[in-house]
């Protein structure tokens, strides 16, 4: 039997070489992780754990070698840029007793990867034809939107960078009122309503979902892959990344609710003024709503039931997003789009990667 190639992360308390020894594990490495610090090894307890000297100590040099040839690793994983620039210096030296490479560029190009990525999209953005002709609201500098999208990619979810750029857009023509959203699992698009709404002075974010399988168990007959996929779901762990995701927020909360139910919800709120959660404090509410964000149930008598729950609220001028208008696993968002296109007066429509953008 062939055995498993070998890579070792040293040193493994830096959050990349978690990261790395995670990833490299799921794809069959036998993973050796070493530290010249102790660490504690229940944080290790599925790969082979090892100590090496100090990259400054004399014998650092030969216990490597000895580790490497211990558990025939040829490749290296390095994030710290002094011992990265050592080790890529060692592998190179043709008297050094055990061949290996390192196996992640230079340190200083990782930590700008995701910056520089996140500023090329901010300057194509801004580069970019509007997609609407008017904007009353000057765009953000080119730094917060790179700060948004960097943010905003580290959050699980569907939502794409074709509707980020999308929402960047509308959030310029957004007038006073309330953003609600109606289905938000760990708050990738809510994270971007939140930021637009507070840099564009829109006013609260209001994120309705009850984080439980009752609401979504049913999306309809073409949907049956994700009906099955939501089954193991643990929605208590969806709710707290939602709460850590949206957490540097004044200007966010959220109804654990229904949709219906959360309509009343909100009324109440509106009434009075606020609406509070242990996570948030208290949040106010206007009661209209600028923004309706509807990523609920995706069948199409759901859809359908979240439009007619939630347009009294929306304000002339006010924006309806339908988010998977275009799906592969049923039609029931483009059914009720269609109908609010043909039963509803529309100044502007278009459809931004999956999502239809409605301003009514």
């Amino acid at each position: 039997m062939t055995p498993r190639p070998s890579v070792l992360v040293f040193p493994i308390d830096m959050p990349q070489s978690v990261a790395f020894a995670h990833t490299a594990r799921q794809l069959g490495f036998s993973v050796v992780v070493a530290s010249s610090e102790p660490v504690d090894p229940g944080l290790y307890s599925e790969y082979t754990i090892a100590v090496l000297p100090y990259v400054t100590a004399p014998d650092f040099d030969s216990a490597l070698a000895a580790l490497l040839e211990q558990h025939q690793a040829d490749r290296v994983f390095a994030p710290h840029p002094a011992i990265w620039w050592h080790l890529n210096a060692l592998c190179q030296k043709a008297d050094f007793p055990a061949r290996f490479r390192v196996c992640n560029e230079s340190p200083y190009e990782m930590d700008w990867q995701a910056y520089g990525t996140s500023y090329q999209w901010a300057e194509a953005s801004l580069a970019s034809r509007p997609l609407l002709p008017f904007a009353p609201s000057s765009a953000l500098p080119l730094a917060t939107y790179a700060g948004l999208h960097r943010a905003y990619n580290l959050i699980p979810g569907q939502s794409d960078n074709t509707k980020l750029f999308a929402l960047t857009q509308i959030a310029r023509q957004i007038g006073p009122g309330d953003v609600v959203e109606i289905g938000s699992l760990y708050g990738k698009s809510a994270f971007a309503l939140t930021w637009l709404a507070h840099f564009h002075h829109v006013g609260s974010v209001i994120c309705v979902d009850p984080w439980e399988i009752a609401s979504i168990r049913n999306q309809g007959e073409q949907a049956h892959l994700i009906n099955a996929a939501v089954a193991s779901r643990d929605w208590q762990q969806v709710f707290l990344g939602f709460a850590a995701s949206l957490a540097m927020f004044d200007n966010v909360n959220y109804v654990r609710q229904p949709s219906e139910d959360a309509a009343t919800a909100y009324r109440q709120a509106a009434s009075d003024g606020w609406i509070c959660s242990d996570e948030f404090g208290s949040t106010p509410v206007q009661g209209s709503i600028a923004l309706l964000h509807i990523d609920g149930n995706h069948r199409y008598e759901a859809v359908m039931r979240d439009l007619e729950t939630w347009l009294p609220f929306v304000q002339d001028g006010g924006w309806v997003l339908l988010d998977d208008y275009v799906w592969a696993f049923g039609d029931g968002p483009q059914r009720a789009g269609d109908e609010l296109l043909a039963r509803r007066a529309v100044k502007t429509a278009f459809v931004a990667a999956d999502t239809l953008f409605v301003q009514l």
